[in-house]
């Protein structure tokens, strides 16, 4: 993808790994409570595999799909003070353009949602940080091929499969009730698409990393998380 994308890679990539850094020396002094909910929204980028997709491409002139944009939320279940239930919908966006002058440029895109039910452990906090170490499994849904060239557009079937990740989370702790966060993961997830007339398979692979900024509200239980 083109040079918005990467620069943003750039900015996004070392700031979640600076904040998980951080997280990770800080020395554990309280808990969440049990019983407390939280919701939170985040916003990044992601780095996938696309490898059999990407090699069609290239045969035909079109840049790879290599990256996108990702974003989403989640709602959060504090099981114990250290152990908590996370189920998220997160949409990913990969997507290249081809410039291709004097005609419009060729844009080639591969929607997903990932909807994964996660465990996140923490290892280390105080009043400031947290550091979370989380896994989980779920659903991809609605994964397809999407291609336009100006006017003219075309879609594959959508298709769904199973989605599985495992990353470190940060956060920093405004305020017993609202933290900012980051976050980085591998992810594993696959989908076998059709085109509308059934003569054409795609195979989608969203294998790959990710990583992200957010913020996160709790509340219910004892006011923190």
């Amino acid at each position: 993808m083109g040079g918005p994308m990467h620069r943003s890679l750039r900015l996004i990539s070392p700031a979640a790994l600076a904040l998980v850094a951080v997280a990770a020396f800080a020395a554990p002094s309280w808990s969440a409570e049990k019983g407390t909910f939280s919701i939170g929204g985040n916003f990044g980028t992601g780095i996938y595999s696309m490898s059999d997709l990407n090699d069609d491409l290239e045969l035909l002139g079109y840049e790879e799909v290599s990256s996108g944009w990702e974003y989403g939320g989640s709602l959060r279940y504090q099981v114990s003070p250290r152990l908590a239930l996370d189920l998220e919908v997160n949409l990913m966006k990969p997507k290249s353009t081809t410039e291709d002058s004097p005609d419009p440029d060729i844009e080639v895109e591969t929607p997903a949602m990932a909807i994964p039910l996660s465990l996140y452990y923490t290892l280390s906090e105080n009043d400031q940080y947290r550091f979370n170490l989380f896994g989980g499994a779920g659903l991809l849904s609605g994964a397809k091929l999407e291609a336009s060239q100006g006017s003219d557009d075309a879609e594959t079937e959508s298709a769904s499969s199973f989605y599985g990740h495992a990353g470190l989370e940060a956060q920093w702790m405004l305020s017993p009730q609202f933290s900012l966060g980051a976050r980085v993961l591998g992810r594993t997830a696959k989908a076998t698409t059709e085109s509308e007339d059934g003569l054409s398979e795609f195979d989608l692979d969203y294998t790959g990393v990710a990583f992200g900024l957010g913020a996160r509200i709790s509340f219910g239980g004892g006011g923190g998380e």
